[in-house]
C-alpha cells in the first residue's frame, strides 16, 4: 500500500537521480545483508534504510511492514534455486543423474549466494517455520527431487526407501558443507575445500554410491511432472 509518501534515496537529486525502483532495490539489498548478519530481530528497520541510504518510510512505503519486506527478501533468495533445479531435470536423462544434478544446483546456488543457508538457518535457529510463500517454493524443490528419487526406484535405478527422507538427505550435503566450509577451511588448512568442483565431486560420488539401487527394473523414465508428496 502506497500513501503518496516521498521516499526517495536520501542523496542530491541529478540527472542520475535514484527512482521509487532504485530506492526498492537497494532496501532489498540492505535488508536481505542485514538479515543475514543478524536474524529478522535483530535487524531494524533503521538499520536496513540507513544502510539503503533511503527514508525510514521507505520499508513501509515499498514493502508494507518488515514482516512482508523478510518475506520478499526469502523469495528473492530462494526462487532463482528452485529455476536451476527445474533446468536440471531438463537437462539429464536419467532419475540418478537427475538427483545429481539437482544436489549440484543446490551447490551452486549457495556458492552464488552464499547469504541463502544463513538467512534460512537464521529463521531455523529463532524456532519459526519460514513464512507461506517461501514454504511453498521449498516444498515444491524437496517435491520435485523426491519425485526424481520415486522414479528411480521404479526402475531398479535408486534403492529401496521413504524419498523424502532420502530426499532430504541428499540435499543436506550442499546445506551443511555451505554452511561448515568457511569454518573448516582454515582449521583443516585444506585449500581443496575452498574449491567448489572437487566438492561437487565428491558429495556426488557419495550420493550415487548411497542412492544406488540394483538396475533390475529398467534403464530410466524421461522427466516428467512428478511430485512426491511433502507434509
Amino acid at each position: 500500500m502506497k500513501y503518496g509518501m516521498d521516499v526517495s534515496i536520501d542523496r542530491n537529486r541529478n540527472d542520475g537521480a535514484p527512482t521509487p525502483g532504485d530506492t526498492r532495490d537497494a532496501v532489498l539489498a540492505a535488508a536481505r545483508s542485514l538479515f543475514a548478519e543478524r536474524g529478522f530481530d535483530g535487524a531494524s528497520v533503521r538499520a536496513i534504510t540507513d544502510e539503503a541510504g533511503a527514508n525510514l518510510g521507505a520499508v513501509t512505503y515499498h514493502f508494507g511492514s518488515k514482516e512482508d519486506l523478510y518475506v520478499e527478501v526469502l523469495k528473492q533468495a530462494i526462487t532463482p534455486l528452485r529455476d536451476r533445479v527445474y533446468a536440471a531435470v531438463v537437462r539429464e536423462r536419467t532419475p540418478l543423474d537427475r538427483v545429481a544434478a539437482i544436489m549440484r544446483a543446490f551447490f551452486e546456488h549457495y556458492h552464488d549466494n552464499p547469504d541463502v543457508p544463513r538467512l534460512m538457518l537464521q529463521r531455523i535457529a529463532a524456532g519459526q517455520p519460514p513464512p507461506g510463500p517461501v514454504a511453498d517454493i521449498v516444498r515444491d524443490v524437496l517435491r520435485t527431487l523426491a519425485g526424481e528419487i520415486a522414479a528411480g526406484q521404479r526402475t531398479g535405478q535408486i534403492r529401496d526407501g521413504h524419498p523424502v527422507r532420502l530426499a532430504l538427505s541428499v540435499v543436506a550435503q550442499p546445506i551443511y558443507m555451505s554452511l561448515i566450509r568457511p569454518i573448516l577451511t582454515p582449521i583443516t588448512r585444506n585449500p581443496d575445500l575452498a574449491e567448489l568442483e572437487p566438492l561437487m565431486d565428491q558429495a556426488e560420488a557419495f550420493v550415487r554410491a548411497g542412492l544406488a539401487g540394483d538396475g533390475s527394473r529398467g534403464t530410466g523414465e524421461r522427466p516428467g511432472n512428478r511430485r512426491e508428496e511433502v507434509p
